[in-house]
């Protein structure tokens, strides 16, 4: 299965035609898994994202055990097999002159342009409506009612919905715009910027089935290949090495010249490209008749999937709050809401935390890589812990 082909864009009238239950902007993993959960249970949902699809996306193009519990839960098991995931073996960390090859159990490799274009699929066989090139604005809400401004290249559309889910990630715009603090804690800044791109080629040196991982100075890059063959590249870079005068392309190059992996060949196919700072933690998980989901609802730099079993584990445990929601909004939901998230999504993020946090610190990253260069089984517990479920799918799915 390929990415397929782009989905038809919207005419404004069909967006303006009723009240729908549910807006959820961003079509993401979290978005579209949210709007696929609801649409399954009989919700109006309408699911909106600012670009066209299939559509590449800066990420590590990883699936772990924990995201595909995720999609197994949800009946969606088969996407991965359907896409040609391809299986992962290894995880390979180089840098400072030490390799060290942790065991991987269970990850698969799969591109996001294939994997968001089949959940968005998903969700609309489900019976949502979907909206790319929609770029959507909160305006206020009145009522039982959240009202939304959508342009579209067929003009614009105000949109009505009892519910509004904020998927539409890092710094989210519709979560700020709700007035409800997407503003990153000042407890939990992030130096560090993400940045992607996708190569094609043989790139000797990088084989299938490994995750390679240049660590040094600036940060780290991984790099893996998709189940299409090409090289997908994902770094998260102190912005400071950008603020040398360097472009995304020569400060990663200088990431894998230090760990000694060989050279990038020829230009990318998709990117450079970047993100926001990418650790950050809203205030709020929502506002009035608003909530937010997958990185919208906070950010934690993952390194083997972790990410992509946050945003679709979150979606499944909002999905049922969403729902309940529907009947009569009082704020106890979004308690209920950042309660939920806190004891799932947010424990799940803890590993990852402490690992982020070492790798801010090049003298013991040093040092734990030297560590595992001689006792590399040191590390299975943590990278168990990282890729196992969130609560919440783990007991769903047993």
């Amino acid at each position: 299965m390929t990415a397929g082909f782009p989905f038809p864009t919207v005419e404004p009238s069909l967006l303006e035609q009723r009240v729908w239950d549910v807006a959820v902007v961003g079509a993401g993993p979290a978005g579209a898994m949210v709007a696929h959960e609801l649409a399954r249970e009989g919700c109006s949902v309408v699911l909106l994202d600012r670009t066209e699809f299939p559509r590449w996306k800066v990420c590590g193009a990883c699936l772990s055990p924990g995201a595909q519990a995720a999609l197994q839960g949800a009946g969606l098991g088969d996407i991965p097999s359907a896409l040609g995931a391809l299986p992962l073996e290894l995880l390979r960390l180089r840098g400072w002159s030490v390799q060290a090859d942790i065991s991987l159990k269970g990850s698969l490799a799969v591109s996001r342009a294939a994997l968001d274009h089949a959940l968005v699929s998903a969700a609309t066989a489900r019976g949502a409506v979907f909206s790319p090139l929609s770029r959507t604005r909160f305006e206020a809400v009145s009522g039982e009612m959240a009202h939304l401004t959508v342009d579209l290249s067929g003009g614009v559309a105000r949109l009505r919905a009892r519910l509004v889910v904020a998927a539409d990630g890092l710094g989210s715009t519709t979560l700020a715009q709700s007035g409800d603090g997407a503003e990153p804690s000042p407890t939990a800044p992030s130096d560090k910027l993400g940045l992607g791109a996708v190569f094609e080629g043989e790139h000797p040196g990088f084989a299938q089935g490994v995750i390679h991982m240049a660590l040094g100075e600036d940060g780290y890059a991984g790099l893996v290949r998709t189940e299409c063959g090409r090289l997908n590249v994902a770094a998260a870079v102190n912005r400071s090495a950008l603020g040398r005068g360097r472009s995304p392309g020569k400060v990663v190059a200088h990431l894998l010249r230090e760990a000694s992996f060989p050279p990038l060949q020829a230009r990318p196919v998709e990117g450079w490209k970047g993100t926001p700072s990418l650790t950050h933690n809203p205030e709020r998980l929502g506002g009035k008749r608003v909530f937010a989901v997958g990185d919208a609802a906070g950010y934690v730099e993952p390194f083997t999937g972790e990410g992509m079993s946050w945003a679709l584990s979150g979606a499944r445990t909002l999905a049922p709050i969403a729902r309940r929601a529907l009947q009569g909004w009082t704020n106890d939901f979004l308690l209920e809401w950042e309660e939920s998230y806190r004891r799932t999504v947010g424990r799940a993020q803890c590993v990852c935390r402490l690992i982020a946090w070492a790798l801010d610190r090049p003298r013991l990253s040093r040092a734990t890589l030297r560590l595992l260069d001689h006792f590399p089984l040191v590390a299975d517990p943590f990278v168990a812990k990282a890729a196992s479920p969130p609560p919440s799918v783990l007991e769903s799915t047993t």
